[in-house]
């Protein structure tokens, strides 16, 4: 099992140019966190804004978001709280990320992400806890 970021689900909905590389890893077993549906949502949101989606696609993208997140296994954030405000604290990261990096320790799997700002920030021992997609 893998744990997907948003950053992977929201590539897949808006196609940019991670897309190939992140469709790949929503056949696997994965899991994530519940913030997933608010922050890909987000992107897609901001897609829509710049003009890059059309509005008239907006519901038939979010329900395949809804979809493909939930055929994942959905952790709750407030579980992760306490762990991950102590990486965010001691990594210097946000809340958020380290909810999804949190998560990857605690199953004892890799996080997968596009990110590299939040690659960057880890010390070498939680950096070999990440794929990143380039």
């Amino acid at each position: 099992m893998l744990v997907i970021d948003s950053s992977i689900f929201a590539s897949v909905i808006v196609k940019d140019e991670f897309y190939e590389k992140c469709k790949e890893y929503l056949s696997v077993d994965r899991a994530t966190v519940d913030i997933a549906f608010a922050e890909a949502g987000n992107v897609l949101w901001k897609h829509v804004r710049m003009g890059r989606i059309e509005k008239e696609e907006v519901e038939r993208r979010t329900e395949l978001l809804r979809a493909l997140i939930r055929a994942s296994r959905v952790y709750g954030s407030d579980e992760l709280l306490p762990p991950s405000m102590k990486l965010a604290v001691n990594h210097g990261i946000t809340i958020y990320d380290a909810l999804f990096l949190s998560l990857a320790l605690q199953l004892d799997t890799n996080l997968v992400t596009t990110d590299r700002k939040l690659y960057e920030r880890l010390s070498p021992d939680l950096r070999r806890r990440v794929i990143l997609l380039k």
